[in-house]
């Protein structure tokens, strides 16, 4: 039985979905030394934590982005 094209779009969408998600939870995660299937990747959690909180203070809030759109879209 052969699968037909749409099944399989879905199906690789679906799988690099699932990859996705485990990455996501991967970088979340605060474990420093990670081992598997041979693999081991060693990372420094705590610099990481202190370029998202630096990315978080610099990141402009809500309200002025929508100053800012504003201003840059009226006549």
């Amino acid at each position: 039985m052969p699968l037909s094209e749409v099944f399989l779009t879905g199906l690789y969408i679906a799988g690099f979905g699932f990859l996705g998600g485990v990455l996501a939870v991967c970088y979340k995660s605060k474990c420093s030394k990670v081992s598997c299937c041979g693999f081991e990747i060693v990372r420094d959690v705590a610099g990481e934590e202190k370029l998202d909180e630096i990315e978080i203070e610099t990141r402009p809030s809500t309200e002025q982005r929508i100053r800012r759109d504003s201003i840059t879209t009226e006549p």
